[in-house]
């Protein structure tokens, strides 16, 4: 699909590879000027030579996804830039123990993986949310898991603090309203071209590798990609999607049916 994005801001968290990457490439393309974010320069530079090939306006600024100071710094520095944020996109950081059952992970490991999962987006939301708030508008996108959504074995530290997001989402859809400020998740299971499945793939014959293997042969329309997801945030972000917030979307290949 195609929009009309022009005048408007998005910072899309953990954009320099994989999902982020795909995003921040597709708002821009639609007339987007974007914030392109990670805790290093590396690839984000390349993503934002990329985006001012194209014409539009990129900055990268820095930011660890699990410290809200240094996440609110970031807003800031990208209001002061831009002077509006009118697009969010929360993702990136997800990281946490690799699929396994729940008595085997360490205890020591909780923590880490709820931070990753569901810490990250709530402190990329709240640094945002005072200046959209008093802008009167915004769209909010989290990405997360789909084992949020669907019971998926080994997953239940990274599926419980995915469903958190889910229902945060729909909470803040309720109170976020008033501000005229729309919120909706993506959820996604394999995604190939990402950090996460090529750490998977690259470790021949593990259990990780078998797992993704698996949900790959299970997925009728093929492993999704980044650009799928980016698909669907490009419709979220626009305003073709202005009568819809708190929704939970899937994008699994016909992996899994959540209700």
């Amino acid at each position: 699909m195609e929009a009309d994005l022009s005048g408007k801001v998005a910072l899309v968290t953990g954009s320099s590879k994989g999902i982020g990457r795909a995003i921040a490439v597709r708002f821009a393309e639609n007339g987007a000027s974007v914030v392109i974010n990670a805790r290093t320069p590396g690839p984000a530079l390349e993503v934002v030579e990329h985006v001012r090939a194209l014409g539009r306006e990129a900055h990268f600024e820095p930011a660890d996804l699990y410290d809200y100071q240094d996440v609110k710094r970031m807003v800031d520095n990208a209001v002061q830039r831009f002077g509006h944020i009118d697009i969010l996109v929360a993702n990136g950081a997800a990281a946490g123990p690799p699929p396994q059952p729940f008595h085997e992970i360490d205890p020591k490991s909780y923590g880490d993986c709820v931070s990753s999962h569901l810490f990250t987006r709530l402190h990329v939301v709240r640094a945002a949310l005072d200046h959209m708030m008093a802008r009167q508008s915004g769209k909010i996108i989290m990405v997360t898991t789909d084992a949020g959504r669907t019971p998926t074995r080994g997953e239940s530290l990274i599926g419980g603090a995915a469903a958190a997001v889910v229902l945060m989402t729909k909470v803040l859809a309720q109170e976020l309203a008033r501000w005229k400020i729309r919120i909706n998740t993506i959820c996604t299971t394999v995604t190939k071209d990402t950090p996460g499945y090529d750490m998977a793939t690259s470790q021949q014959d593990t259990h990780l590798a078998n797992l993704f293997k698996k949900a790959e042969e299970r997925m009728p329309f093929g492993i999704n990609k980044p650009d799928d997801i980016a698909q669907l945030a490009l419709f979220l972000a626009s305003e073709d999607s202005k009568q819809i917030t708190g929704q939970i979307f899937s994008i699994s290949g016909g992996l899994s049916f959540p209700g």
